[in-house]
């Protein structure tokens, strides 16, 4: 499980920094061959506003004095120039070009004439614009495209990485059920054996009671499992009736064949008694597995479960309390999930298939009733079952 998580890790890293890189350098390229378009139009403007002044000064009869990038100066020595403002100014919309005209000096009857050509700001205006919104596109769907890209991969990653933990909690399942099912088999093969070989009378009722219980421990887990498969599939059938909730409660504690039965029978007494209308066989695997996960998670010689049904306020229901382990608040929302066990798979040292608190849940559902789990004081557990109050009635 590890090894495969490590390499699920691996690929999906090289896959979001490859991506990454990729669309990095795609919105790069992008940028950089706007901001060259952008700069080949400015320069196609310059190349314009020279190709305008070669033209203005071949169609002027009187050459320049001095030709720089942007004027044009002529020398007059009297003040009749109108003809060639004239000039200038029918050129004014060439090449969209604005032309300036201005009188640098004067000295006596000479004047110093500037023709300028400027490109049109508004030409100007639109190339930067334009350059400023593709860049802004190109940057917002390179962000987008990546962000959606590294979502799909973490989404991808955490997917095969609860399908590598749920094949892994099966194959803890099937191991733990292979040793559910050899245990009973062999203690019952055991003393069938015994019984045929001993002629003594006197230990065969005793030997076949033991055979007794743990063919019931078999075909319980066999019903759990078929139940758990039931809700799998479809809804499974309910035979209901109205049963005392104690009477269900003496049943799974006698079933579950458990060491502290008397402890929790006396635990009943002291707690009120209400009937409910419910499948009984059903209703009883929940009491049978939850008293068996509260054993179970307890220190050996100090088990203390509790059990105890109560009407409140209109409110019908039984609690489970121990005294054992307790169960972290980070886990409590995943306990009724099938096959999840409490604990790390590796340091995990209690048996168990993984199905007992799934089915007490889905038992729970189908009979549109409640259950919720709280710490105990000083420490353990506490599960708190409330049922339907339409489906349940005074003793």
């Amino acid at each position: 499980m590890i090894k495969q998580k490590n390499i699920l890790s691996g690929i999906a890293i090289f896959i979001a920094l490859y991506m990454t890189a990729a669309l990095g350098w795609w919105t790069y390229s992008l940028l950089k061959y706007n901001r060259a378009e952008s700069e080949l139009q400015l320069r196609s403007l310059q190349l314009q506003k020279e190709l305008c002044i070669e033209k203005f000064i071949n169609k002027n009869t009187k050459k320049p004095s001095e030709i720089t990038s942007t004027f044009l100066s002529y020398y007059y020595k009297d003040t009749n120039f109108s003809y060639l403002i004239k000039n200038a100014f029918s050129h004014a919309n060439y090449y969209n070009m604005d032309v300036h005209v201005n009188e640098s000096h004067r000295n006596g009857h000479t004047h110093v004439i500037k023709i300028g050509f400027t490109p049109k700001k508004k030409s100007v205006f639109q190339i930067q614009k334009k350059l400023q919104s593709k860049q802004n596109a190109w940057l917002g769907e390179g962000i987008a495209a990546g962000l959606i890209t590294l979502i799909i991969i973490a989404f991808m990653y955490f997917y095969l990485e609860k399908i590598l933990k749920f094949n892994q909690q099966k194959a803890n399942f099937m191991m733990a059920v292979t040793h559910e099912l050899k245990t009973p088999i062999a203690a019952a093969k055991l003393a069938i054996q015994t019984v045929i070989r001993n002629k003594n009378k006197e230990n065969q009722d005793r030997v076949l009671e033991i055979s007794k219980q743990n063919i019931d421990r078999l075909s319980g887990l066999m019903e759990r499992v078929l139940m758990a498969t039931q809700f799998e599939n479809r809804i499974p059938a309910k035979n209901e009736k109205w049963t005392s909730i104690h009477s269900i409660i003496n049943k799974a504690i006698d079933d579950g064949q458990f060491t502290i039965a008397e402890e929790l029978k006396k635990c009943l007494v002291e707690s009120k008694d209400f009937f409910i209308f419910c499948d009984e066989q059903m209703i009883k695997i929940v009491f049978i597995n939850l008293f068996t996960n509260a054993i179970k998670y307890s220190e050996e010689n100090c088990v203390n479960v509790n059990v105890n049904s109560f009407i409140k306020d209109g409110v019908y229901g039984v609690s489970v309390s121990d005294q054992g382990m307790g169960i972290p608040v980070h886990e409590r929302n995943h306990i009724f999930e099938k096959f999840y066990r409490i604990g790390d798979e590796k340091t995990r040292s209690r048996s168990g298939s993984g199905l007992g608190l799934y089915l007490v849940k889905q038992i729970l559902q189908l009979h549109k009733a409640s259950i919720e789990v709280s710490s105990n004081s000083p420490q353990g557990s506490n599960f708190n079952i409330v049922f339907n109050a339409n489906d349940c009635r005074m003793e």
